[in-house]
């Protein structure tokens, strides 16, 4: 996407030309898996599916709306709708081992340096797989390409790369900013949205063990803690392993338990894969005078929004009562404390609607009060966008999102603070953070009904 966007095109014409261009390469590996290991509509059914998850508009689930967010689990996914039959199932004529090992290798490859949970998560299940059908040769070539491929940016990085890679995956985990994606554990286990698709699971565990293939339910297994993790991980919680485990069913027996639960793990997850295969026709049914651009400098006007979402701003606050009659109701509130900076307060506070109209004003107040193209803002809330939308110098070193460290905070010229927090606890790590800062000199320069604005000299 971003060398689409480098090369002129807008935001939104990337998105859709940076979808296309993976599907595109995924057309070959999903023509010689399905050639290889399947017949008929499952092999049309199989490559159906892994090209909707690379060209969809929506992560998954059945609410049908359209965001690009989360595009990268679903790539991830597609590839490992690949991976995992390779390593699997065996392919019916001899003289695929290399491109199964290529398959194998470049999927591997993207899990490790773009989504590494999915690395984590199905490496187990990959190498036992591979080895209980020795396949020798497709293990060989794909390890090499994986080291071919992490060597590149060691190469062209150093080890620092890694050392810093490994140092934001740390930061994540111990950040309690967003500590899962979506429900916990519990609730993914045994709430009813999940549970019937784990006990399908469970059931196909024990028709494999007690069948003619002992040895794929055992693989099925070693699978199942990654399927449960990345489902975990990932926003939304969209069990999208049940497609696969559909398939797997499908084609490891005829007999009616292997039908039966091939079919309820494909009903299952069916309003997952008709949600995103509907997503990139979605738009031609809606009304267009209920959007606007989000951006308003050419060429990247061609992402939209709901004009609602940006003119709307909404707030959620915990109501101070003070009339006596009611002032028992402020007592067992259980009301978050005030947060204090530079002798100013900010009572807890979390922005719900109309950030984008928010955004835009302050960068053009920003603007209006003298700051120019130059200015190095450092936002102290989850994240900081507000030079997008005015022109400003982005902050070297800078993260997209605020998982409790001040990335880029050195480098700032000035520190921008929401009158109401994007994320309270993240506004609040970051102040108290800043607090403890050595030879730090802090500054107001300017206050309104939208933010706070200070210099900052270290």
């Amino acid at each position: 996407m971003a060398n689409f966007v480098k090369a002129g095109f807008g935001i939104g014409t990337s998105i859709l030309l940076a979808q296309l261009a993976f599907a595109a390469a995924l057309i070959l590996p999903v023509f010689h898996v399905a050639r290889t290991r399947m017949d008929g509509i499952v092999a049309y059914a199989f490559g159906a599916a892994v090209l909707i998850m690379a060209l969809a508009l929506v992560h998954g689930e059945a609410s049908d709306n359209v965001s690009i967010s989360m595009h990268y689990n679903r790539w991830a996914w597609g590839l490992a709708f690949l991976a995992i039959p390779v390593a699997i199932l065996p392919a019916r004529e001899k003289g695929s081992d290399v491109v199964d090992g290529l398959i194998l290798g470049l999927a591997m490859s993207f899990f490790i340096l773009g989504k590494v949970t999915f690395a984590i998560s199905f490496a187990p299940g990959l190498v036992l797989a591979l080895l209980m059908r020795r396949a020798w040769v497709a293990m060989g070539i794909g390890l090499a390409v994986v080291v071919i491929c992490t060597l590149i940016p060691t190469m062209l990085q150093g080890v620092a790369f890694w050392q810093a890679y490994v140092d934001d995956i740390l930061q994540v985990t111990r950040s309690d900013i967003r500590p899962r994606a979506g429900v916990d554990w519990e609730r993914m286990l045994f709430a009813p949205r999940f549970l019937i698709g784990n006990l399908v699971l469970v059931a196909s565990f024990w028709v494999l063990r007690k069948g003619a293939r002992p040895e794929l339910g055992l693989i099925l297994m070693v699978f199942a803690p990654g399927f449960f993790y990345v489902t975990y991980q990932n926003y939304g919680n969209d069990p999208k392993w049940l497609a696969l485990l559909a398939l797997l069913m499908w084609l490891t027996g005829t007999d009616m338990k292997h039908r039966v639960l091939a079919f309820a793990a494909a009903m299952l997850i069916a309003p997952s894969f008709l949600n995103m295969g509907a997503s990139s026709y979605r738009h031609f049914a809606i009304n267009e005078e209920n959007y606007q651009a989000v951006f308003q400098a050419a060429p990247h006007t061609d992402v939209y929004t709901l004009t609602h979402r940006v003119n709307r701003v909404q707030e959620r606050r915990t109501i101070t009562f003070t009339n006596p009659q009611f002032a028992a109701l402020n007592e067992v509130a259980d009301k978050e404390p005030d947060i204090e900076f530079m002798g100013q307060t900010w009572p807890a506070c979390k922005q719900e609607l109309g950030l984008l109209g928010v955004m835009r004003e302050m960068a053009a107040d920003l603007r209006a009060f003298g700051l120019g193209d130059d200015a190095r803002i450092y936002t102290a809330d989850t994240f900081g966008s507000v030079w997008m939308f005015g022109g400003f110098e982005p902050l070297e070193d800078g993260s997209p999102w605020y998982y409790g460290a001040l990335s880029g905070f050195e480098n700032a010229d000035y520190m921008l603070i929401f009158n109401c927090p994007i994320n309270e606890r993240a506004f609040r790590e970051s102040i108290e953070a800043i607090k403890k800062l050595d030879d730090l000199e802090v500054k107001e320069l300017r206050r309104n009904e939208l933010y706070t604005l200070y210099s900052l000299t270290q």
